[in-house]
């Protein structure tokens, strides 16, 4: 039998439930039903009289709420996207009344996995298909000999990826096919967002909430995505004023690279060093005037975008991509072409990537001609993904400015020219006095040690950036930790970027070491790895008594070549087996030791 309200609780304690049930939103009366009906079953909130029945004749008090679901949250992150959406699907779900365990997914007990009833993984996809290096551990365990059964497991994935790679999203789809094999049960078909995540995100995460807050009964309504949380404030975009660019190569250099000052003194922005600069680029208006006129349309065709009316030549500038053909593009396209060839390509993995690598849309049209309307040309195309630059300065010493350093992307393919979208717009575009847009990325993993401890860095070209913004960041704050820079490029008269700054760094004591290596100087090529080589025995040193070693710069070349060594170092001056040295190196990136931010 069910007692009335007041047949339980004391009129002034009727009276006080009823005036916090009115001041609760609705999100607050959702989590608060939750949260006691779970102290309620744990018998922590309501006596054991009301529960079962009471020895002094009390009525028993009957529920029909259930405990709140529990759902763990996990997050593998190369560049704070995952991490991002993990902490704006923790908030929705907390308010829908579940109880949410987030974590890093670096930081997850894998032999916890086992006992999940409720897993959302969210996880980026670094360059080519590989998991970021937070994410390789947990990769590893679920494919590998230990990974357990998991029939009692309901899942979601969340994958992000570039689709400008072939293996978009690989990573994310690897764990949901992984964890299905498994035994798992995937409640919700795995999501893969593009680098222009934002909408996508906001319509899946609630969808996936309410899938996980109906799991044990309870109220599955979605928290409004348009609440601004922390995490959000701080993605905002900002319109900025350049102040200073200038070309750091010297004369006869076969590089072109910027050091670009960006005013944000009024703007808010607030940055750490190794945190990155997101900056919005527009097509070159020559590009938009050759493909409309190989689509024979006009330039001043109405289109629309987003839900309102502006011009094709507008729209092609400064929202859609251009410069690089993306295969779910490519795929649309050929739907369209019907044609033979290029149906056999798509169709043929093998071939696919050769054939996109330096491929932009205006090729396409040319080779594989297609009538399109406008409208059906802005439909087909991916949005201009803004890019992305370590951040070459430090908040702390210039509060004022932001700065990149910025390599110019410029090449030769069927017999015509090609630029960088972002990196070509800010080359030949911007000048001192014209705005960029601009936001920060934040970079928790590529983050700089306490003061007392020493640092070993590697960045070649453009890798210097971030240790710029180190070096600045320690003499600000009057580190004692030692540090050690090792520098790269080409041609030491012509390509020695900040020399004059890391000479002086060096010549003040707060650079202890520095060795550089110029590849084109010596008729056989030497390389930063060649140094770190002939160093070894100090580099193992330093990495034995605690120091931290940090690498930034290109992936699939020089940072393989880089962590090839440092296993070759450790294996040499530690006297340990190949395979000890490996492991050597892997507790020292789990235990933060080892640092990367490659691209």
């Amino acid at each position: 039998m069910i007692q009335s309200l007041q047949n339980i609780f004391s009129p002034e304690q009727v009276k006080q439930a009823q005036e916090l049930f009115a001041s609760l939103s609705a999100e607050q009366r959702i989590w608060a039903s939750g949260y006691l009906a779970g102290l309620n079953q744990s018998g922590e909130l309501l006596g054991q009289s009301l529960v079962n029945g009471s020895s002094n004749g009390a009525a028993t008090v009957e529920t029909n709420v259930q405990a709140p679901a529990k759902l763990t949250i996990l997050y593998g992150t190369h560049t704070g996207n995952s991490k991002l959406l993990a902490l704006q699907a923790q908030e929705q779900a907390e308010a829908a009344g579940v109880q949410v365990q987030l974590s890093d997914i670096q930081k997850y007990k894998n032999r916890n996995l086992k006992e999940e009833e409720n897993l959302l993984v969210i996880v980026s996809t670094h360059g080519e298909g590989d998991p970021p290096v937070s994410v390789e551990d947990f990769y590893a365990y679920i494919h590998g000999k230990k990974a357990p059964k998991l029939s009692a497991l309901n899942f979601a994935v969340l994958a992000l990826g570039d689709s400008s790679y072939i293996n978009f999203c690989k990573t994310g789809r690897d764990i949901y096919e992984q964890l299905t094999k498994l035994g798992g049960k995937g409640i919700y078909d795995i999501v893969e967002l593009d680098v222009d995540f934002q909408d996508a995100a906001a319509v899946a995460i609630p969808s996936i909430v309410e899938k996980f807050a109906g799991q044990n009964g309870q109220a599955a309504v979605s928290a409004p995505t348009a609440k601004a949380t922390s995490a959000n404030k701080a993605n905002e975009w900002v319109e900025a004023e350049v102040l200073e660019k200038v070309l750091l190569n010297g004369r006869g250099s076969a590089k072109e690279t910027y050091h670009i000052e960006i005013d944000i003194e009024e703007t808010g922005i607030v940055y750490e060093a190794g945190d990155a600069l997101e900056i919005t680029a527009k097509n070159s208006a020559a590009l938009v005037a050759d493909i409309l006129e190989q689509l024979a349309i006009g330039a001043s065709t109405v289109v629309q975008v987003e839900g309102k009316d502006v011009a094709i030549q507008e729209a092609l500038i400064n929202q859609f991509e251009l410069t690089v053909v993306t295969l779910p593009v490519l795929k649309k396209y050929a739907d369209l072409a019907s044609n033979d060839s290029l149906n056999a390509i798509v169709a043929d993995e093998e071939k696919i990537g050769e054939f996109l690598y330096g491929l932009d849309f205006l090729d396409l049209i040319k080779d594989y001609p297609v009538k399109l309307e406008a409208q059906a040309l802005v439909d087909l195309l991916r949005k201009l993904p803004a890019r992305l630059y370590s951040i070459s300065s430090s908040y702390a010493y210039n509060p004022d400015e932001v700065h990149v350093t910025v390599g110019a992307v410029r090449f030769v393919n069927k017999g015509r020219e090609r630029n960088g979208v972002c990196s070509s717009f800010l080359a030949d575009q911007i000048h001192p006095g014209e705005n960029v847009w601009v936001r920060v990325r934040k970079n928790e993993s590529f983050r700089l040690p306490a003061n007392e401890s020493n640092v070993i860095m590697v960045g070649p070209g453009t890798g210097i950036a971030p240790f710029r913004a180190f070096l600045q960041e320690r003499e600000t704050q009057e580190a004692e930790g030692k540090n050690w820079l090792f520098f790269g490029d080409q041609h030491f008269e012509s390509d020695f970027l900040y020399q004059t700054e890391l000479l002086q760094y060096r010549a003040d004591g707060l650079l202890q070491k520095i060795d550089v290596a110029f590849s084109r100087d010596q008729e056989e090529k030497v390389y930063v790895q060649d140094r770190l080589r002939e160093n070894g025995a100090e580099v193992f040193q330093w990495l034995d008594n605690g120091g931290y070693f940090y690498l930034c710069g290109d992936k699939d070349r020089m940072a393989k070549d880089v962590k090839k060594a440092l296993v070759q170092i450790i294996e040499e001056h530690g006297k340990i087996s190949t395979r000890e040295a490996a492991d050597y190196l892997k507790k020292l990136r789990a235990d933060g030791y080892f640092r990367e931010d490659v691209y």
